[in-house]
């Protein structure tokens, strides 16, 4: 009969802990989820899919940096660190190519060339911060170094500015798409950059990823295309970089609680 009652009350203590250890994660995963919460808009649904983009903007062309970390910086890096060269010339550490998805999910300057032909009711207007163009493009990056390279983030540091377009443009990354790089520099203060993770890339190896556009002013027009601002890259290896602090103590703090029933199950 104690026996039982021991059994019944492991049993009942057991059930409180996990409620306890579930309750505690779920806080953790709440933290998270509230530190991650932006302002998205909704991009489309004007004769086509829909979809969620959170915009940060670029400082302007031609400046370092956005104009904040968006939901929260991912990565940190201080100077003095080695910033890796990325682009399509010749002698990148990075080598890109792109491929840009046609049509653009929106357009609102060439409606019918889009996957929202109903965009402003099918009229052609300028892009705004609330209906601004928004297309992907597929990268593929190469590993032309010569070396390993482990860790790597492509950075996008700046919205560079064509020839044409005046100073004004404005150019955003998508939040929900990419990663930040909170950068400490020596001469600049403190800058943040967008950032996709390529992972370990030996020499000559390849990996493919979703670069998206996202502009709120008109695009330039030469001919019968219309041009894109083009961003300024780099990037950094590991070694270069450590993960944003907040994100170690969330994991950190749902990792120590997982621990929690252990000690108690052995009692």
């Amino acid at each position: 009969m104690q026996r039982e009652m021991r059994q019944k009350s492991q049993k009942q203590m057991d059930r409180r802990w996990r409620r306890a250890l579930y309750g505690n994660l779920a806080l953790v995963i709440g933290l998270a989820a509230s530190t991650a919460a932006a302002t998205p808009i909704t991009v489309g649904g004007a004769g086509g899919i829909a979809f969620q983009i959170d915009p940060i903007y670029f400082k302007g062309f031609n400046q370092f940096g956005l104009t904040g970390p968006g939901a929260h910086a991912d990565y940190v890096a201080t100077s003095p660190v080695s910033f890796l060269s990325a682009g399509n010339a010749s002698g990148m550490d990075l080598t890109v190519t792109q491929d840009l998805q046609k049509p653009a999910y929106q357009h609102p300057q060439n409606p019918s060339n889009s996957r929202n032909p109903n965009t402003n009711g099918g009229v052609s207007s300028a892009p705004t911060a609330a209906v601004p163009f928004v297309a992907d493009s597929r990268w593929i990056i190469t590993n032309t170094s010569g070396h390993a390279l482990d860790d790597v983030l492509l950075l996008f540091t700046k919205a560079s500015g064509a020839t044409g377009y005046p100073s004004a443009v404005d150019v955003a990354l998508d939040d929900i798409l990419y990663d930040t790089l909170e950068y400490h520099s020596q001469t600049a203060g403190t800058l943040y950059f967008g950032a996709l993770p390529l992972g370990d890339l030996v020499p000559g190896k390849q990996v493919s990823v979703t670069v998206r556009y996202v502009v709120a002013d008109a695009l330039l027009l030469s001919g019968t295309n219309y041009v894109i601002p083009p961003f300024g890259l780099s990037a950094l290896a590991g070694g270069s970089y450590v993960p944003e602090p907040t994100t170690v103590l969330l994991l950190a703090a749902g990792l120590a609680m997982l621990g929690l029933r252990a000690p108690r199950a052995r009692q």
